[in-house]
């Protein structure tokens, strides 16, 4: 009886929690539709904000807070915030769903799922991580970390979405093998994690880790002059890499220890190592075929628009290569075994949070907050400029789910701060580019955590919960890169 009950107050509980969180959000949606967002004054000009974007703001808001507080499945809640911008009179259904949905992201991240897929039923994400189990050990935490590094040292050369997607088939079978229950174990929860972030950090190295970064040059030559070459980059981007990777380790494995490997577990593991001395299979060797040349169309599409004049969007390559596990003589996956692999329900969610991206862009909300929130900047001294400047663009990445997005919008601000302020844009421009690929709050804000989220190992609070230290000191660490080497 006592169980009885207490289970049912449990289940009360939580039922309360979710309730006052509709409550809370419902709130928020209302107030800010009601409050005079339009009284920020800068210079005697007072920067309005329309009645349509105070309408997309306040659905964003709303849409975050049932995220944050997972009062409704995340991907119900993203399908939610669709419907409210039709009946706020924004936009019509067809505009919306286009927005997300139309967007060839979707079609990106579907193909690299299915890629995922195909790479663990051949067995070849079983070797790698067979290889990466013998060279690291049974250290829950070193493979944490080792995760973290080669994710940074891949998304250097490979965009960001797809380091995340090579990662995460390798490290979902390191987790089975380790029995490592979703959303109760910690090693998951920091494997998976550091899955989002390895890649992230790295993608700040170099002007190809992110499509953010190739924004920011264009901008640069073409709205202020500066040219920065490769190498330039590279010398601000690598020490801010290398001091933020350290940050998010220690930062990661406080707040998700994981747990130690028990006796018989390790044994087992010893066991399963030792046998894995044996040659390719022919699956494994069509699956490493697939794949090997669709990293090499990735990190050779800038070369193949030199030499040959055209380019294969990522999108097509990782379709290309999902389309080649399926083909006869091929046959490394059935249709029925993708849908099984793959979370539509992720899907669902990074594309939905485009739509609202999208709106809160289109409305010019987006521009607003933009605005208000760099106008400050002006008074302050060169390294406070650098450190607000990175902080905004992080805290702003909440109501952003591209990376690119956030610099066409942010990056053209920040260069027309600088010749106000007297300042070489690159020392502000190239501070903000950078942050625009560092969005460690919210799952929804870049398709590079969604796909490791898909795999259901940690929930949007919980990568809340790590990310927030870790937004409080990215700042820190390009400060210090730009003003020491920039």
């Amino acid at each position: 009886m006592d169980d009885h009950g207490s289970g049912t107050g449990l289940k009360s509980g939580l039922l309360l929690k979710r309730i006052i969180a509709i409550l809370v959000a419902a709130a928020v949606l209302i107030l800010i539709n009601l409050l005079p967002l339009d009284f920020f004054n800068r210079n005697g000009a007072t920067i309005l904000l329309s009645d349509q974007g105070r309408a997309a703001l306040a659905i964003l808001a709303f849409v975050i807070i049932l995220w944050i507080s997972e009062a409704v499945p995340f991907a119900v809640t993203a399908l939610i915030g669709i419907l409210m911008v039709p009946f706020s009179g924004l936009f019509s259904f067809k505009d919306t769903v286009a927005y997300g949905f139309g967007n060839t992201v979707v079609l990106f991240f579907i193909g690299i799922l299915i890629i995922s897929s195909g790479l663990t039923r051949s067995g070849l994400a079983d070797r790698l991580t067979h290889t990466i189990m013998n060279r690291a050990g049974f250290h829950p935490r070193r493979l944490v970390l080792v995760f973290m590094l080669l994710g940074a040292l891949l998304s250097m050369w490979i965009v960001n979405m797809s380091v995340s997607a090579i990662l995460l088939p390798v490290a979902l079978k390191i987790l089975s093998k380790y029995r490592a229950a979703p959303l109760k174990s910690n090693f998951g929860r920091a494997l998976m994690i550091a899955v989002a972030w390895g890649p992230a950090i790295g993608g700040i190295s170099t002007p190809v880790g992110n499509g953010a970064n190739i924004v920011a040059l264009g901008y640069l030559r073409e709205l202020a002059g500066v040219q920065i070459d490769f190498l330039r980059w590279m010398i601000v981007g690598v020490p801010a890499a290398v001091m933020i990777l350290p940050l998010a380790y220690m930062i990661l494995i406080r707040i998700f220890p994981p747990e130690s490997v028990p006796v018989d577990l390790q044994n087992e593991l010893n066991k399963t190592v030792v046998n894995d001395h044996i040659r390719l299979k022919p699956g494994e060797i069509k699956a490493l075929v697939i794949f090997g040349l669709a990293v090499v169309l990735w990190i050779g599409d800038p070369i193949f628009i030199r030499l040959f004049g055209f380019s294969l969007p990522l999108e097509v390559v990782a379709l290309t290569a999902a389309v080649c596990f399926f083909l006869p003589g091929i046959d490394l996956l059935s249709w029925k075994e993708a849908q099984q692999d793959i979370d539509w329900g992720a899907i669902i969610l990074i594309a939905a949070g485009l739509s609202l991206g999208a709106v809160v862009f289109e409305t010019g909300a987006a521009q607003w907050l933009a605005v208000n929130a760099f106008s400050p900047l002006g008074g302050f001294s060169l390294a406070v400029r650098i450190f607000m400047a990175v902080l905004v663009v992080e805290l702003l990445k909440v109501f952003f789910s591209s990376n690119t997005v956030t610099g066409v919008i942010m990056v053209p601000l920040v260069i027309a701060l600088s010749f106000k302020a007297g300042l070489d844009p690159w020392l502000l421009a190239g501070p903000v580019a950078i942050a625009t690929s560092l969005a460690f709050l919210l799952v929804t804000s870049s398709p590079t955590n969604v796909i490791p989220y898909a795999s259901g190992y940690f929930t949007i609070r919980d990568f809340l919960k790590a990310g927030l230290l870790l937004t409080l000191a990215v700042p820190f660490c390009i400060t210090a890169a730009f003003l020491l080497f920039g």
